[in-house]
């Protein structure tokens, strides 16, 4: 499966999740996340989405195919939260937010003033 495995570690450190903050983020255990890390399982098809997501990076980056990721941009009309949405950002449990993670936030709480 390409580089996932180190691409995936990379992200889930950069975003400043451990295994442990990742996993019940993600809703999937710490020792699937381990195991992705150390390339001794695979992750399927969905779970590879919900990764790719949560990271809001394209599957080609997160499957080590590129190196460079195109963000995948929210509709600006009609854009509702998900539970998701507000479910990871709970998740972060107090940690630091990326650039691109706090525009992502401001375009959530001003979606309402764009209609």
């Amino acid at each position: 499966m390409g580089n996932f495995k180190n691409v995936f570690k990379d992200l889930r450190i950069r975003a400043g999740y451990t295994q442990d903050t990742l996993s019940e983020a993600l809703g999937i255990s710490r020792s699937s996340i381990s195991m992705y890390e150390n390339g001794n399982r695979e992750p399927d098809f969905e779970t590879l989405e919900k990764i790719a997501d949560f990271f809001n990076v394209d599957m080609n980056y997160l499957l080590g195919n590129t190196t460079s990721t195109t963000s995948i941009a929210t509709p600006k009309k009609n854009y509702e939260p998900s539970y998701e949405d507000i479910q990871s950002l709970v998740a972060r449990n107090g940690k630091k937010l990326t650039l691109e993670q706090k525009r992502d936030l401001i375009k959530i709480l001003l979606s309402d003033d764009e209609d």
